[in-house]
């Protein structure tokens, strides 16, 4: 029955994300990069860079929407030549160049720093895929600066730290810490967000570049995320320190940056890896899917029932679509589990893509052990860290056969 619906959501969901993306008159790449004052409309967090000296155009949200939309291309290179001219306009408008022709990207301009954390290196991801793709030697002088800043133990950062040192332990299966733009560490240092931020990036150009140490690093990092972040319950903590200290709230969201922290890595490490990869990736899938609400979608916080302040949500919901449809894709989930990933995009389209706008989209959560996943002002439409991951699954459903 399913099967049946994907032709109409699909055609929906195109046409949504070519009026919010590449037909926009609003979100013009160049124009608002270029202007500090000017932010993409899903950009609802609205940073000002005197006030928030990081992020800004090159924040993981944007990088996300970019990033779908470059999926997009890829399903279909010869016919999705425009997807690719907006992401490429995109990374270019922030790329400067000093007088010995090195390029770099703006601090004005994108807002990267070194020094803040996970968040600053999910638009890399993107960046190294471009580079790879594209034969962009530019592109990949950055990357070679980003992966630095992340994995060479002799370079010191803008505020004086070594990031692999300091800030990525042992004790954590090498995972990074969350943030490291503070004095003291965050109240947990590893997020399942920042799993996502950091690891396909850091996969990806490893792999392309031969790094055999990090492509064991990574597989160390999700080992340990897999065993220590899984909750009894079969769903995964939104933060951890241990296996005792941990942030006990399975947002939906934060469980769907680390499914599709899974579904990426996957693709690049090596083949001796993937059996570990593929056995994570079904346990995770069976126990959310033990969670789906029967109209196909997931709530805020996946565990709780569907209330007027954990409503059904989109972004976790299209995470979930995107991180199982790839996961079959690739051949490590069963093709059974397509059936209520179809569903649950299906029901996104028909139940909250409505009048052209993408509705019940949550702002953000801290995992500080507060209960901040049931403020209604945080429900927002078209929001980039729900349009994004929604584009990633449109991308996806244009793939299943």
């Amino acid at each position: 029955m399913e099967e049946t619906k994907i032709p109409a959501a699909t055609e929906k969901a195109a046409r949504y994300i070519d009026a919010l993306t590449v037909d926009s008159a609003v979100n013009v790449p160049e124009a608002v990069v270029a202007d500090e004052n000017r932010f993409f409309t899903w950009d609802n967090e609205k940073r000002h860079p005197p006030q928030m000296p990081y992020l800004f155009d090159w924040s993981y949200y944007n990088g996300v929407v970019m990033e779908g939309l470059y999926d997009i291309y890829k399903t279909d290179p010869e016919k999705g030549g425009r997807y690719l001219d907006y992401v490429t306009r995109y990374l270019d408008a922030m790329i400067v160049t000093d007088g010995d022709g090195r390029k770099s990207l703006s601090r004005n301009l994108a807002g990267y720093v070194d020094c803040h954390g996970a968040d600053c290196y999910k638009t890399a991801g993107l960046l190294v895929r471009a580079a790879h793709d594209l034969g962009r030697e530019d592109y990949m002088q950055i990357c070679r600066d980003l992966y630095r800043d992340l994995t060479d133990e002799t370079y010191v950062n803008s505020t004086g730290h070594t990031v692999p040192r300091e800030y990525m332990e042992a004790a954590l299966g090498h995972n990074y810490w969350h943030s490291w733009n503070k004095e003291r560490p965050p109240k947990y240092k590893v997020w399942l967000d920042g799993i996502y931020m950091l690891q396909p990036f850091l996969s990806r150009f490893a792999a392309w570049t031969g790094d055999e140490r990090q492509l064991r690093l990574v597989q160390e990092r999700l080992d340990w995320a897999a065993d220590t972040m899984l909750a009894p319950n079969g769903l995964y903590y939104h933060a951890v320190n241990s296996r005792e200290d941990v942030c006990p709230y399975h947002w939906t969201r934060a469980m769907g940056w680390y499914g599709m922290a899974m579904a990426d890595v996957a693709e690049v490490l090596p083949e001796e890896y993937k059996p570990a990869r593929a056995a994570a990736l079904r346990t995770f899938a069976d126990g959310v899917l033990k969670y789906q609400k029967e109209d196909g979608l997931w709530t805020n916080v996946a565990d709780w029932p569907e209330t007027e302040t954990n409503r059904l949500e989109v972004s976790g919901t299209a995470m979930m679509v995107y991180t199982i449809l790839k996961g079959v894709r690739l051949g490590l989930l069963d093709p059974a589990y397509r059936e209520p990933a179809v569903r649950a995009f299906t029901a996104i389209v028909e139940t909250k893509l409505v009048d052209g706008r993408l509705t019940d989209i949550y702002l953000k959560a801290s995992a500080n052990n507060q209960n901040n996943y049931e403020n209604t002002d945080y429900y927002l439409p078209d929001e980039g860290k729900g349009v994004g991951p929604f584009i990633m699954a449109y991308s996806e459903m244009r793939m299943v056969k």
